[in-house]
């Protein structure tokens, strides 16, 4: 009787509605945490032969949000696994009265094609084992962080300001201007970094006070930890304490590094919106 009621609601819906809701329902699914996992091998931010423990899967799916494997592991689902062309011609052919529901009592058991659909879904929802997740954390992170672009500037000659991907980077960056490594990580563009460079000595607007200050505060890291620092810099929300306190708790590029990120991360959304994101 809920099936029924259902596809009532979806047959009026509007057909780009069904299309939205169907995308928002779609990510919850196994076939998407699926395809976001193969995409993700194939992209290289994850290893395929990573030895995984055991971290809620949904915390993988949130860390690939807004990137090109997040919208290729959609497209796939929707070319792939399921089609929303032929749901939303079916709703138009239910409303229009060409196709009606009967409901059919099988006691229970699903129907020979209702079998058959189970047992395809069942198979393209084969997902990485719980006990294997922990790497698939670290791995996505390293992926994204390492591939991140940040301007970096010099709060030394503060002559030098350039976008840069943080796995270009040597271990102990250096300013090619005055060879210092003190260089900020901002999370601007790089004409932002450069107007601010333009300003240095003058009277500066309290957005460009922000963007020194940060400067600063991150060069520091930079002088003392090189490119790990800028790692953490890179971070979604990370600021210089948060990084810092990374850092100190693990100055090198190993897996509990790429937790602490995470972890931080985590914080940081939760704490901006209000409530925990620990056990999705």
């Amino acid at each position: 009787d809920r099936l029924i009621e259902v596809f009532d609601e979806l047959r009026n819906l509007p057909e780009q509605a069904v299309r939205e809701s169907l995308t928002r329902s779609t990510v919850k699914t196994g076939l998407f945490k699926r395809r976001i996992i193969h995409v993700a091998h194939r992209f290289g931010a994850l290893k395929k032969w990573a030895d995984f423990s055991n971290v809620s899967l949904q915390k993988v799916i949130t860390s690939f949000e807004g990137t090109p494997i997040y919208e290729e592991a959609l497209k796939e689902v929707f070319t792939k696994d399921l089609d929303a062309d032929k749901l939303v011609e079916v709703l138009r052919k239910m409303r229009q009265g060409d196709i009606d529901i009967v409901k059919v009592a099988t006691a229970g058991n699903p129907t020979p094609v209702a079998r058959v659909g189970i047992e395809r879904v069942s198979m393209k929802t084969d997902l990485i084992p719980p006990e294997r997740m922990r790497a698939v954390l670290v791995e996505s992170a390293k992926g994204r962080l390492l591939n991140e672009a940040v301007s970096l500037i010099c709060t030394n000659c503060w002559k030098y300001a350039e976008t840069v991907t943080v796995k270009a980077l040597p271990e102990k960056p250096k300013c090619p201007r005055c060879g210092s490594d003190a260089l900020g990580v901002l999370k601007v563009e790089e004409e932002e970094a450069t107007t601010l460079l333009e300003k240095i000595g003058q009277r500066l607007s309290k957005a460009e006070e922000k963007l020194q200050t940060q400067a600063l505060e991150t060069s520091r890291l930079t002088v003392k930890y090189g490119k790990t620092a800028v790692v953490a810099l890179s971070g979604r929300r990370v600021n210089a304490k948060m990084a810092e306190n990374i850092l100190k708790a693990e100055p090198k590029l190993t897996d509990r590094f790429y937790e602490l990120i995470l972890d931080a991360e985590r914080k940081a959304l939760s704490k901006r919106f209000g409530h925990s994101f620990e056990e999705e």
